[in-house]
């Protein structure tokens, strides 16, 4: 299997840098969206502080006396941020529980961070439309402005898919993740230990992450199906698509895990990276604050190539099983 998919592998890796414009281009759209939060934050923190004494030692160390005082303080967005998402290995670690045990309830999210998150949404998946188009067709993305022009010929139908995708997401959450956990907390309040509580639990966040990640994959499969057979059905677009995977998906799989795997790897070394710096000067933080760019940019980059090199992998197993779409 790793046969054949390494040459998607690495072709999606030249795709990648040959466009690497679009990287780019979705860096900046990021780091816009992201100072949505960040301002009001800095702001939150600056007024906090103000000319006390504790700004000038908090850069050197971490005073969590203050810590406690601007929580029993915080109002709104304010009230997200964690003490240990203020550290990179912190924060890694919270982003990580999040992600594996679902704790985060959208319910309990300030309107700002909803608002963030359903505007970010809309935002990449306008620029997916833009991102797959020309991985496909190869042209020059900013020459006659064919991005952002194909990003908005797919918006529509790749808002839909992302709305189908989001009920796939929420019944099995609400569906095997509730039905899990009742049983792990059932298991917690009647079993001789935690043994056994701790296990399903482990079980179940593993079923979950493995389930919204295929999810996940066979949802950018549809999308890119949509794309490069320019189909207007959505539906129909999602069902010859997962049909095409169901019959490689040991080759699907491959790809996806082996770019995801490259991901974490770089994360990781990145992450240890960061957290090694000495943030005690100026000039030190401003690197520190480099090298996190440089971790989004390669997330950024990781998920560019993941695209291009499904797309090599699709294109190749339905140059025969499917009709191009000129003659659609």
């Amino acid at each position: 299997m790793k046969i054949k998919i390494i040459g998607e592998y690495i072709e999606g890796i030249l795709t990648t840098g040959k466009f690497f414009q679009l990287v780019v281009i979705i860096f900046v759209v990021n780091l816009a969206l992201a100072l949505i939060l960040a301002v009001p934050l800095a702001n939150s923190f600056r007024n906090h502080l103000g000319s006390s004494l504790t700004s000038e030692k908090i850069v050197e160390n971490f005073d969590y006396v203050w810590w406690q005082e601007y929580r029993d303080e915080a109002q709104g967005l304010a009230k997200t941020v964690q003490v240990t998402t203020l550290t990179p290995r912190g924060a890694l670690l919270d982003n990580l529980e999040s992600l594996v045990f679902f704790n985060q309830q959208a319910s309990s999210l300030p309107p700002v961070i909803l608002l963030a998150m359903i505007i970010y949404g809309l935002v990449q998946t306008f620029l997916t439309g833009g991102l797959l188009a020309t991985y496909h067709q190869e042209r020059p993305p900013l020459k006659k402005g064919f991005f952002f022009q194909q990003s908005g010929v797919f918006f529509a139908r790749l808002l839909g898919l992302m709305a189908i995708s989001w009920v796939f997401f929420l019944v099995i959450y609400q569906g095997i993740g509730r039905l899990f956990h009742w049983f792990e907390r059932y298991l917690g309040r009647t079993a001789l230990s935690e043994r056994p509580a701790f296990y399903v639990g482990l079980v179940t966040s593993a079923l979950l992450l493995f389930l919204i990640f295929f999810l996940q994959m066979l949802f950018d499969y549809a999308r890119i199906h949509t794309v490069v057979f320019q189909e207007k059905n959505i539906l129909k677009a999602t069902w010859r698509a997962w049909k095409v995977v169901g019959a490689k998906l040991g080759q699907a799989l491959g790809l996806y895990y082996l770019i995801l795997a490259s991901l974490v790897i770089f994360t990781l070394i990145m992450t240890l990276f960061r957290e090694a710096l000495p943030e005690k000067t100026a000039l030190m933080i401003i690197v520190a604050w480099l090298l996190q760019q440089i971790l989004i940019l390669g997330t950024i980059w990781f998920r560019c190539w993941l695209y291009a090199s499904q797309i090599k992998l699709y294109q190749r197993w339905t140059e025969t099983s499917l009709p191009s779409a000129a003659e659609k």
